[in-house]
């Protein structure tokens, strides 16, 4: 046994693609839904097991960064794949409430798509190569789409085509970007621009730029964010979708740290300089959006914009203290839009008015979304308002001192949409009989409001998280620990 575990870290990144691969392939052989649904959490949990091993020991045991022929892991990866895979165990887990919702047949197909979504973002942030990156990406966005498109509630089709349609015309923009980059820099490795000799910088600052922007469509930064509010809305995906969003801005972190470690003049300003208008754009659109929201989860979906506008910001920095910030943000909105949308899922009607009086009614759903929208507010005591404040001290430290305004704006109008949250959960009286579920598998909704009230609430005793983040950030930059 101690062989076969030592065999699994020493090949950690191919072993966990391969239990993710490995898991969708037997969900689909297996013909009851249920028993599926089991045996994918079981590949699931030991991927993000062998995830978690390897970010462990690159960053906080200080092991050396992984490479082979098809894979290559930095510092992002190392911090971003083993949360995606714990995300998608909780999502799955959390789709288990609904599975009996779907047809018969689809139920299989559900759970192996779950797998598909993992496998893809966590393989285009192992990828060696700019085309792996491409293929991998687009296989978990069309696995997305699917997942969307498969959801009991009518009008989810309308936004599983917008994602299907945006995922087309970016992928075609992302094959530009990559041929326009190998051209410029004469390798297809995504670290090779570090190293090579950039004879026409602007050439591959656009390459660059079009990679980029294909991604912040799929992470939901407005205004790229047309599929957001129908997908969000009108269907039980809305913990996948937030899991791609996070996955896309990983992507985009991955290679805006390539790009600043270049020494081709102008490029990483250019990507910078992208970026940076990008962020800001969706901070001020998800935030107006978010404010006007009636339902929660698009209201999720347009926080979810202005929450990547901050990231995107960070992003821009192109220092350590700047990615690690961004880094910190991704988890605090992950963990924030699980609590949010787990609390949510207690009851089927998504209105605003079903929130009223919640909290005294199914008391763990009103703390999940109480700890979701507080994380959202960036509330002291929150992962939220670590990555604020992170995002603040790194854009003084750089002389940005315009960037707090992101942070600023963003909280100011979390606060609002989330205060409203929280007015309607414990100061409202329901108007209506509550529409709940009696269906014992709901409770598999339980465990993903824990585990997210306890991702939250590291914001008491964060020194180990901002330690995991900055070590990730050096790395990325090709900086010593």
């Amino acid at each position: 046994m101690s062989a076969v575990l030592d065999l699994l870290r020493a090949h950690a990144p191919m072993a966990a693609l391969a239990l993710l691969f490995g898991g969708a392939a037997v969900a689909l052989m297996t013909p009851h839904g249920r028993t599926s649904w089991v045996l994918a959490l079981i590949a699931m949990a030991a991927a993000a097991a062998v995830a978690a091993d390897m970010g462990w020991r690159l960053l906080a045991a200080g092991g050396a960064l992984e490479t082979s022929a098809l894979l290559a892991i930095d510092g992002v990866a190392a911090f971003s794949a083993p949360l995606i895979a714990v995300l998608m165990f909780l999502a799955l887990l959390a789709g288990g409430s609904t599975l009996a919702d779907k047809p018969k047949r689809a139920q299989a197909y559900v759970v192996a798509l779950h797998l598909a979504v993992a496998a893809g973002w966590v393989g285009a942030l192992f990828a060696r190569d700019l085309i792996g990156i491409v293929v991998s990406v687009h296989a978990a966005w069309l696995a997305t789409a699917a997942l969307v498109a498969v959801s009991a509630h009518r009008g989810a089709l309308n936004g599983a085509l917008r994602m299907v349609m945006s995922g087309g015309a970016g992928a075609a923009f992302m094959l530009l970007g990559a041929a326009l980059v190998i051209y410029a820099t004469g390798s297809s490795a995504v670290a090779g621009a570090a190293d090579a000799m950039i004879s026409a910088p602007r050439m591959a600052t656009l390459g660059y730029v079009l990679l980029i922007a294909p991604l912040l469509l799929m992470a939901g930064a407005a205004p790229l964010h047309a599929w957001a509010g129908p997908a969000y809305g009108r269907s039980d995906a809305g913990l996948v979708l937030a899991v791609a969003s996070i996955s896309a801005l990983a992507v985009v972190t991955r290679l805006a740290a390539v790009a600043a470690t270049t020494t081709a003049p102008g490029l990483a300003d250019g990507v910078a300089a992208a970026l940076v208008c990008a962020g800001v754009a969706s901070v001020l659109i998800g935030s107006l959006q978010a404010v006007g929201a009636v339902n929660v989860r698009r209201l999720v979906a347009y926080a979810g914009a202005a929450q990547a506008g901050c990231v995107l910001v960070a992003i821009a920095l192109e220092s350590p203290a700047g990615l690690a910030a961004a880094l910190v943000q991704l988890l605090a909105w992950g963990v924030g839009a699980f609590a949010l949308l787990a609390g949510i899922a207690a009851s089927r009607d998504t209105t605003l008015a079903a929130l009223d009086g919640l909290g005294r009614r199914s008391p763990l759903a009103g703390i999940a979304i109480t700890i979701g929208a507080l994380s959202f507010m960036g509330a002291p005591l929150t992962l939220g308002f670590l990555g604020r404040w992170r995002l603040i001290e790194a854009g003084v430290g750089a002389g940005w001192w315009w960037a707090t305004g992101a942070a600023i704006i963003t909280s100011l109008a979390a606060v609002f949409y989330g205060g409203r949250l929280i007015e309607r959960l414990y100061f409202r009286r329901a108007t209506e009989a509550s529409n709940f579920d009696v269906d014992a598998w709901r409770l598999a909704r339980a465990p993903v409001m824990v585990a997210a009230i306890l991702a939250v609430a590291c914001g008491v005793a964060p020194a180990w998280m901002l330690d995991l983040a900055q070590r990730a950030a050096m790395l990325a930059l090709g900086l010593t620990t």
